[in-house]
């Protein structure tokens, strides 16, 4: 079974893979303050989920950077 995500959460996610797909790795630490810098967002909750959800597309992809 897969985690159920909101579009909005995939969708910003996505976004911000798509204009900044360098910034990004495998680290859900390092992913938390990224997503902190480059966008905008109301809640830690949020910012945590659009995170998770990015560190479980770059592990998927298997682009790892180091």
């Amino acid at each position: 079974m897969g985690n159920i995500r909101q579009t909005y959460i995939k969708s910003t996610a996505d976004a911000l893979l798509r204009q900044y797909p360098n910034e990004f790795g495998t680290s859900f630490e390092e992913n938390k303050t990224k997503v902190t810098k480059l966008a905008k967002i109301q809640t830690k909750n949020v910012r945590n989920h659009i995170a998770g959800y990015v560190t479980t597309r770059m592990t998927a992809k298997g682009r790892k950077r180091y």
